[in-house]
């Protein structure tokens, strides 16, 4: 028998407001839902892909400087899973259990830097007299990321992180960018749009936004 109007909105908003809830950004995670994550993470197939793809953001490459490729930003929801997936066989939902309440409930963000063709191993010395210089070139160093400034911000109010770290990224050839680390304490946020933003050392300004009122 098919319901009047008032009858439907009357069921069909109180399932809407219970999904809702299911899938917004929870703080602190039920046992249910570290046990949900941790099983997701033991597929290692493409289900555990799609579950991650919402707190990864693959950016366009610039015209000319670095290029910041990739951001995540992982929820503890997000890291369950993300752990979960990096462990092989013998990790047990009781250890995946144990490992998140050993942690703080953080938010992890991750922006990848790649070289390009116009922003790479070799940069332009300021000082051609310089002894590790040679017709004006010089090797980037390892820590040339420390010259990039990453945050997280809601509503334009910057998140104090609780850690900032990177490292020098690596391939066949050698260096070709590196990893910025920023963690966050996540009762800092609310459950709506956070932007992680790049300020590069020349000039760009890169921002995505993670909507955390639709991420778990």
């Amino acid at each position: 028998m098919k319901l009047p109007r008032k009858h439907g909105l009357a069921v069909l908003v109180p399932i809407l407001l219970i999904s809702a809830q299911c899938f917004a950004f929870e703080l602190p995670l039920s046992d249910q839902t570290i046990r949900e994550a941790y099983f997701i993470g033991q597929h290692h197939d493409a289900s555990t892909k799609s579950a991650l793809e919402p707190y990864i953001h693959h950016l366009a490459p610039p015209k000319t400087g670095p290029d910041i490729s990739e951001i995540r930003l992982l929820t503890p929801y997000a890291q369950v899973i993300d752990v979960s997936n990096s462990q092989s066989s013998g990790y047990s939902a009781q250890q995946a259990a144990a490992d998140y309440h050993a942690r703080t409930d953080t938010i992890l963000v991750r922006v990848r830097i790649e070289f390009s063709a116009t922003y790479g191993f070799l940069e332009a010395g300021n000082d051609a007299k310089s002894a590790s210089a040679e017709k004006g070139i010089k090797i980037r160093q390892e820590d040339f990321w420390k010259a990039f400034r990453v945050g997280l911000s809601q509503k334009d109010d910057w998140i104090d992180p609780l850690s900032l770290d990177g490292e020098a990224t690596y391939s066949d050839n050698g260096m070709d960018g590196a990893l910025i680390w920023l963690v966050c304490d996540a009762h800092d946020l609310a459950s709506e749009p956070a932007a992680v933003e790049v300020f590069t050392p020349d000039g760009q300004h890169v921002v995505t936004t993670f909507d955390l009122s639709t991420l778990r």
